[in-house]
């Protein structure tokens, strides 16, 4: 590997650890306000109704676990879709159609209008930036250490080419003088 491809590659990966440092830190602080916000849902003052679009039950999860898609009205008119873990106890009282008691909160996430809800009674956590928070972390860590390798091996090139050892100082220039005599003798 030539130097200069070294260099090009320690520079991708910096320049890459930079942008996912940026989202990482974007989705994190958009995840703790979501986290704030969905704290200070449960109030009469948030209170609502929804209609029930669909039951199910989430397949490959132990214990049984259920979800309730909903929808409700926005203030500014338009309906807004959710989907909700429920426990069973709910579960078993719902059917399609009903209308439900849900709390509802209007909030900005990543730039966006949009809403956050909660079925009165349901104490399953709600589904936050949580996955995505954790794929930027892992992507970050991954990038920190690749960031660390690079630019060690980047630093350790540099200081190879400023301050060569003696020995390969003496090489190259018996090399040289080999060259220099092999070409006065043609």
């Amino acid at each position: 590997m030539t130097p200069r491809t070294s260099v090009w590659i320690s520079n991708s990966v910096f320049v890459s650890f930079l942008v996912l440092s940026i989202f990482y830190s974007l989705v994190h602080f958009e995840n703790l306000s979501l986290r704030e916000e969905s704290s200070t849902l449960v109030d009469e003052k948030h209170r609502s109704f929804a209609r029930v679009q669909e039951l199910s039950r989430i397949k490959n999860q132990f214990p049984i676990a259920y979800q309730c898609h909903y929808s409700f009205g926005l203030s500014n008119g338009s309906l807004f879709e959710s989907t909700e873990k429920i426990p069973y106890s709910i579960y078993k009282k719902l059917r399609l159609g009903d209308s439900i008691e849900i709390y509802k909160k209007e909030i900005w996430i990543l730039g966006k209008r949009t809403a956050i809800s909660r079925i009165m009674g349901n104490d399953e956590p709600l589904p936050l930036l949580e996955n995505l928070e954790k794929y930027f972390q892992y992507s970050f860590y991954y990038f920190l250490a690749l960031t660390v390798v690079f630019l060690t091996i980047r630093v350790s090139g540099w200081l190879f080419q400023i301050y060569p050892s003696q020995q390969k100082q003496v090489e190259t220039d018996a090399i040289a003088v080999n060259n220099s005599q092999d070409s006065h003798r043609k």
